[in-house]
């Protein structure tokens, strides 16, 4: 089966794949109907908590109008995010994007237990409750890290723990160098696991050839990353129009690519 993951918890990556991430941030406190606030009722919240590195959770949070290469948000008129857990609370700072502001806070990994993102305003109404919690932490039991493969080459991807209540998704991001000294790039999704038995297989072959279909020149190598998500659905708080809450916890291995 085709990949369904939602891969924008990956990132925001591009015009075509996000809502809101090619027109200039709108003002929070005076993009509103006759200058003023806009209204959170209007608002489409993307709320992640993202866990890549053991021991880390990221916390980061997206407003925007919810068109097609629509606008983000930026706060201010005293607007701002601000993300607890356990009793330890921070301020979100503002990743000072041109294009598509989000919000930003660090704390220490816990899963099981919410992360709670409130948006707080002086105009208009606060959408205080939206919360999101992070699957366990896992490892990557296959491959080895950097496993040599070629043509003709499947690696079983393995990890542990597996099982509900997680969605797994795999993908891959990878890099060929070129015999002309240049380099190809390529990234997709790959097979869920959708039996939950915690190992999917990878063909190498199609990796390859997606990543260097358009080059003009030998491949002398690759370098593939291969990234295993678990992902749980949080709430976003009612106030906002609508919008997505995910925790994601993500590990990747690489494999090196060498032409027989």
């Amino acid at each position: 089966m085709r990949n369904i993951f939602v891969h924008r918890a990956w990132g925001l990556a591009g015009c075509a794949l996000v809502l809101a991430a090619c027109g200039d941030p709108k003002s929070s406190s005076t993009s509103g109907p006759d200058g003023g606030a806009v209204p959170t009722s209007r608002m489409i919240a993307d709320l992640k908590v993202v866990s890549s590195e053991p021991g880390v959770a990221v916390v980061r949070a997206n407003l925007n109008d919810g068109k097609a290469l629509g606008n983000s948000y930026r706060l201010d008129g005293g607007d701002f995010f601000r993300a607890c857990i356990s009793g330890v609370c921070r301020n979100m700072a503002d990743n000072d994007s041109v294009t598509s502001p989000d919000y930003i806070a660090r704390f220490d990994f816990q899963s099981g237990v919410d992360y709670v993102v409130s948006f707080n305003r002086q105009q208009d109404r606060n959408a205080p409750d939206s919360r999101i919690s992070l699957p366990q932490a896992f490892t990557i039991v296959t491959p080895a890290n950097h496993q040599q493969v070629s043509n003709g080459d499947s690696v079983v991807v393995s990890w542990s723990p597996a099982g509900p209540p997680a969605r797994v998704g795999l993908s891959y991001e990878s890099d060929c160098t070129l015999l002309s000294g240049g380099h190809s790039f390529g990234s997709g999704p790959l097979n869920d696991d959708t039996n939950g038995d915690g190992r999917e297989t990878v063909r190498v072959d199609p990796i390859v050839s997606a990543t260097t279909t358009n080059a003009t020149s030998t491949v002398t190598r690759c370098s593939i990353d291969i990234k295993v998500s678990h992902q749980l659905q949080g709430k976003v708080d009612p106030a906002f129009d609508h919008g997505t809450a995910v925790g994601i916890v993500s590990r990747k291995i690489n494999l090196d690519y060498l032409p027989r």
